[in-house]
């Protein structure tokens, strides 16, 4: 290989690196607007409901009851909850063995 064609074929590969690069950019470009568009079109479907649906009101109504957080954080203290019926005893037990008078002490004379 001459000196010639070796500059020749330097520059051709440094044109194919350039080319390949080049190349690899546009497409990540491409991939990059692409995902864009597919969040921005995934959000609006996200989005929808809450800007053309329910209002704040009736959610937060929903969520706390009549008066809204307002009503339900200032209100009342709810009353404080019985304390729990003690356990009853347990019954005694059955004696199993039967119940004998004592037998009488010897006298010692």
């Amino acid at each position: 290989m001459t000196p010639g064609e070796a500059i020749e074929a330097a520059e051709l590969a440094e044109a194919e690196t350039r080319y390949r690069l080049r190349l690899a950019r546009e497409m990540y470009q491409a991939g990059y607007r692409q995902a864009e568009a597919d969040m921005a079109a995934r959000w609006a479907r996200i989005a929808a409901p809450v800007v053309r649906g329910v209002p704040h009101a009736e959610l937060e109504e929903r969520r706390w009851g009549p008066g809204g957080r307002a009503a339900h954080i200032a209100g009342p203290e709810p009353a404080p909850e019985p304390a729990p019926e003690p356990a009853p005893e347990p019954a005694p037990e059955p004696d199993l063995e039967p119940e004998t008078e004592p037998e009488p002490e010897p006298e010692i004379a």
